[in-house]
C-alpha cells in the first residue's frame, strides 16, 4: 500500500496538493536569509491531515497542545469554510482508492467519502481497515494500528516499540504485533478465550455441584439407601402375598406408589423452576445496572468480539449487550413457561389420585393394614426422594465432567492450530530482523534485534529491542525507530505482507547529520515510502543537495504556510 497524492480543497478550490514519491519524501521550511524561523509554518499538518483520514479526532491541527486551546487563525478558517482533506492510495492489489473527510470543529458535522461515494463512519471506517492497513478484524483497532505508521508526536519518535499511550493496557500490543508480524491466528486466540471462558464456568458449576459431596460419595450413599427402597417395597408387596382380600387396599397400593413416583418429579421440577427464575431475574437486572466499564470487561473476559462499529458509544454497546440479554431471557422463559406446564400437569394428577387415596382410605375395614401401609409408603418416599436427589446430583456432576472434557478436546486442537501459527510468526520475526539489524548496524555500527515472544498458551507476547546502549534517548533513538520502520518496510516486501509500505516521522533535528545522511540513503532506494518533516538549515549542506532536489515533496515558509493563512 501506498500513498500517492494528498489534497485539501477550499470549497471548489484546490488549496494545497502534496505528491509522494517512491522512497524518500522530505517536507521542509524555505530557507530564510534574513535569520528567520523555519518554525510554525505547517511542516507536521501534512502528518496530522493523513492521521486524521485514519479517523483521528484533528484536534491536533487546529489546537495547541501544551493548553489544549484553539488556535484563532485555524479555528475562524475551519469554521467559516468547507474544508475537505482528500488522499489517494494505492492499496495491496494495487487498485487506486480515494478517501475524503471534511474538516470541522463539531465533530457531529463530520463527513466521511470513499471514492466520491458518502459513507457512514463505521462503513467508511472498515474500508480504511481493511484497504490501508490489511486489518480483517476489529483487533487490533485502526487507531492502534495507524500509530505505527505516523509518527507525529515526541512520544512516538521517543519510543521505538512502545510507542502508543502511556497507559496503553500489554493486550493492546499483543494484538498490534502479532497483527503486524503476520500472525494469522488472532481469531484462534479469540476461540480459545471463548472456549477457555466456558471451561472455567463449568468448573464453577462442577466444584458447586461437588459440595458438599463428590461423586463418590454420592454413588456410596445411594447404595445403600436403593437396598433399603427395595426391602420397603418387598414389605409392601407382601400384603398381596398375605391374600388381603379387600381390593381398596391393592387400589390404595397402587395409587401410593404413584403418587410417591409424581411427587419426587414435581419436587424436582420446582427445583428447576426456581433456577431458571431466579438466573432470569439475574439477567433483568444486568440490562439496567451495567456501566459501560463492565461491559467492555464482561464482553472481553468472555472472549466475545465486540466490533469497533459498537464502540464507537456506549448507548451502541448497551443495545448490544440488551439484546444479547433479551435473546437469553427469552429462550430461558420459554423453558421456565414449559416447567411451569409440567408442574400443573403433574400437581393436577397429584390431586386427583389424593382424592381417590381419601376415598380408599374411608372404605378400608382394616385399619392396623391402613396404618402399616402408609407408614411404609411415607418411608419408601423419603427414600426415593432422597435416591432421586442424590442421583440427580451425580447425573450434573457427569455431565458437566463429560462437557468439560469435550471442551478441552476443543481447546486442545485450537491450540495446536496457534503454534503451528507461532511457527510462522517465529519465522518472520527472524526476517524482519535481518533487515533490522543490517540497517542498526548501517545507522550506528550496533546491531540491534526486536525480540517478539508469544506465549500461546497464556496468550501473551514479550517484545523488546535488545544490544542497545541502555536508556539510549534523543537522536540516536531516533535512528534506532528509524531502522525499526524502515526495516519493516523491507520485511513486508520480502514475504509480500499486505502492510502498509510507509511511514511518517517529524522532528529528526537531534539525529546526526552522518546517521541522517545514511538514513536518506537508505529510504531513497526502498520498495516502499519514508516522508520526514525536518528543518531546512539541517539537510543545508552539499551532500543533500541531491536529496533536496529528488526528494523534497512540500516546502514552506512564513509567507506560504500549509493552509496559507
Amino acid at each position: 500500500m501506498y500513498l500517492n497524492k494528498l489534497t485539501v480543497y477550499k470549497g471548489d478550490v484546490t488549496l494545497r496538493q502534496v505528491e509522494f514519491k517512491k522512497g524518500l519524501n522530505i517536507i521542509a521550511n524555505t530557507i530564510v536569509a534574513d535569520g528567520g524561523t523555519g518554525n510554525s509554518v505547517g511542516k507536521s499538518t501534512l502528518s496530522r491531515l493523513v492521521d486524521f483520514l485514519f479517523l483521528s479526532n484533528g484536534e491536533d491541527i487546529y489546537k495547541e497542545k501544551e493548553n489544549g486551546n484553539f488556535i484563532p487563525q485555524m479555528y475562524s478558517f475551519i469554521s467559516d469554510n468547507v474544508i475537505m482533506i482528500e488522499l489517494e492510495f494505492y492499496d495491496s492489489s494495487q487498485e487506486r482508492q480515494v478517501i475524503s473527510r471534511n474538516l470541522a470543529i463539531d465533530r457531529k458535522k463530520f463527513k466521511y467519502y470513499v471514492n466520491n461515494v458518502a459513507l457512514d463512519r463505521p462503513g467508511y471506517e472498515d474500508f480504511v481497515a481493511s484497504k490501508v492497513f490489511g486489518l480483517t478484524s476489529d483487533k487490533p483497532s485502526l487507531r492502534n494500528t495507524a500509530s505505527k505508521f505516523i509518527r507525529n508526536t515526541n512520544d512516538k519518535m521517543q519510543n521505538t516499540t512502545k510507542f502508543l499511550h502511556a497507559n496503553t493496557k500489554p493486550d493492546i500490543y499483543d494484538q498490534l504485533y502479532l497483527f503486524l508480524f503476520g500472525f494469522d491466528g488472532l481469531d484462534l486466540l479469540r476461540d480459545k478465550g471463548k472456549v477457555q471462558n466456558e471451561i472455567n464456568n463449568k468448573k464453577k458449576h462442577l466444584a458447586a455441584y461437588r459440595n458438599p459431596y463428590r461423586e463418590s460419595t454420592l454413588r456410596k450413599m445411594i447404595k445403600p439407601l436403593e437396598k433399603e427402597a427395595d426391602v420397603i417395597s418387598g414389605k409392601i408387596e407382601v400384603f398381596n402375598i398375605l391374600g388381603v382380600e379387600d381390593a381398596n387396599v391393592r387400589d390404595l397400593v397402587y395409587i401410593q406408589k404413584e403418587i410417591s413416583s409424581l411427587t419426587i418429579k414435581y419436587s424436582n421440577l420446582k427445583a428447576r423452576s426456581s433456577n431458571i427464575g431466579k438466573t432470569i431475574e439475574q439477567f433483568k437486572a444486568s440490562v439496567t445496572n451495567v456501566n459501560d466499564k463492565e461491559l467492555f470487561e464482561l464482553y472481553r473476559d468472555a472472549g466475545v468480539s465486540i466490533s469497533d462499529h459498537l464502540k464507537k458509544s456506549f448507548e451502541d454497546l448497551v443495545v448490544f449487550h440488551n439484546a444479547i440479554i433479551s435473546n437469553k431471557i427469552d429462550f430461558l422463559s420459554q423453558g421456565l413457561q414449559e416447567c411451569k406446564l409440567n408442574e400443573d400437569e403433574i400437581k393436577s394428577k397429584i390431586i386427583n389420585l389424593q382424592e381417590e387415596e381419601t376415598g380408599l382410605f374411608k372404605s378400608i375395614k382394616e385399619p392396623s393394614i391402613l396404618k402399616s401401609l402408609g407408614m411404609l409408603y411415607s418411608e419408601l418416599s423419603s427414600i426415593k426422594e432422597k435416591i432421586a436427589k442424590s442421583q440427580a446430583l451425580l447425573d450434573r456432576i457427569e455431565d458437566v465432567k463429560s462437557e468439560l472434557e469435550s471442551l478441552e478436546n476443543s481447546k486442545s486442537r485450537i491450540v495446536d492450530k496457534i503454534v503451528s501459527e507461532t511457527t510462522t510468526l517465529d519465522e518472520n520475526v527472524a526476517e524482519f530482523n535481518r533487515f533490522f539489524g543490517d540497517l542498526s548496524s548501517k545507522f550506528y555500527g550496533e546491531r540491534y534485534i526486536f525480540d517478539l515472544v508469544f506465549d500461546a498458551d497464556i496468550k501473551k507476547c514479550r517484545f523488546e529491542v535488545i544490544n542497545i546502549v541502555p536508556n539510549s534517548t534523543g537522536g540516536k533513538k531516533k535512528g534506532e525507530l528509524s531502522a525499526f520502520d524502515i526495516g519493516y518496510i523491507e520485511f513486508v516486501n520480502s514475504i509480500g505482507l499486505p502492510r502498509p509500505r510507509f511511514v511518517i516521522h517529524d522532528s529528526i533535528e537531534d539525529v546526526d547529520d552522518n546517521q541522517v545522511f545514511e538514513i536518506f540513503s537508505k529510504a531513497n532506494n526502498i520498495n516502499g515510502q519514508y516522508i520526514v518533516a525536518v528543518m531546512r538549515d539541517k539537510i543545508n549542506s552539499w551532500r543533500f543537495t541531491d536529496f533536496v532536489e529528488n526528494s523534497l515533496i512540500l516546502e514552506l515558509s512564513e509567507d506560504d504556510k500549509f493552509f496559507k493563512i
